[in-house]
């Protein structure tokens, strides 16, 4: 385990230089330096990270001129924090400049297509598959720093192949923070192990907040799909089965399905699957998955009998 100190401490400087480059006052701050991950996490964390920050001092933090006229500091702050949250780590870059304007993202959406015209808002979950698309900018210009439309998918899809997530938290003119969730390491997780059908899969337990039987809830609709009414709070279903398609050729679903309901952060999902068998420690390996597979696997491991199995992303779940 190494101390995040070691990666965090590079970025002051690029901070300061970005800054100073655009033109603007900024005051960074970094919490948490003791907190300790996998030394494999850690390396793969220095892009992401310098992504997200380049585009907060870009596109967060204000010019000196137009924080003062919204009677704000001049000078910007940018905060870099890690927080221990049981057996992961919460990594959050977080300013204090404009926020993101939905209203614009929302616009440029539907004119690309990325969005129905019907659609009249953007929830912060919706917001960040729309800005993670690759590709997908509202910069006027390509600087040196960013407006290419690849920093937020960078970030994206290096945190979700080390088995985490990313959430988004923006309000107009008071600033966007983004929230990075990663196990404390790869080599070994706790994990779940669930049937569907005549396979095994593996949830880690990091994610895992509870476990209900299908039907003994109140079940209701969410977005036009099945959820389920779980202490006053609605949490939306995914049906394993439908999900994989694992239907054809497998036995009969069992007449009362577990639901493991996922957490991360301040969202819900609901898994039912066939069956729950074991908790066990599992030893995670890499998993190049062949083109056309869902995007619901982060690894994969190998039972105690030989057989493979395949770990379950609960970013791609949740």
């Amino acid at each position: 385990m190494t101390p995040v100190w070691q990666v965090f401490d590079r970025f002051p400087r690029l901070v300061r230089d970005v800054a100073r480059q655009l033109g603007k006052q900024v005051a960074f701050r970094v919490e948490g330096k003791e907190i300790e991950l996998d030394r494999q996490i850690l390396d793969e964390l220095g892009d992401p990270l310098m992504h997200l920050l380049r585009n907060a001092v870009d596109h967060g933090i204000e010019p000196p001129a137009e924080r003062k006229r919204h009677k704000k500091n001049p000078e910007g702050e940018i905060v870099l924090a890690a927080v221990r949250e049981r057996s992961s780590v919460a990594i959050s870059i977080s300013d204090n400049g404009r926020g993101i304007d939905r209203a614009q993202i929302l616009e440029k959406a539907k004119r690309e297509g990325v969005l129905g015209p019907h659609v009249e808002s953007l929830s912060d979950d919706q917001l960040l598959r729309v800005i993670a698309r690759p590709g997908f900018s509202t910069a006027e210009s390509v600087t040196a720093v960013s407006g290419r439309g690849v920093g937020i998918d960078v970030a994206m899809t290096r945190i979700r192949a080390l088995g985490g997530s990313i959430e988004i938290r923006t309000e107009p003119g008071k600033g966007t923070a983004f929230v990075l969730r990663l196990p404390v390491t790869l080599a070994i997780v706790r994990a779940l192990i669930a049937a569907v059908g005549h396979e095994r899969y593996a949830l880690p337990l990091t994610y895992v907040a509870e476990t209900v039987e299908f039907g003994t809830t109140p079940l209701t609709t969410m977005e036009g799909k099945d959820a389920i009414v779980l202490r006053d709070r609605v949490v939306p279903l995914v049906d394993l089965r439908k999900l994989l398609g694992t239907n054809g050729g497998a036995p009969a679903p069992p007449p009362r399905r577990p639901v493991i309901v996922l957490e991360m952060g301040e969202r819900r999902a609901g898994i039912v699957v066939d069956g729950m068998l074991s908790q066990q420690e599992i030893v995670v390996k890499a998993f190049d998955a062949p083109q056309g597979t869902l995007p619901v696997f982060s690894g994969a491991t190998i039972m105690g009998d030989g057989v493979p199995a395949l770990i379950l992303d609960a970013a791609g779940l949740v």
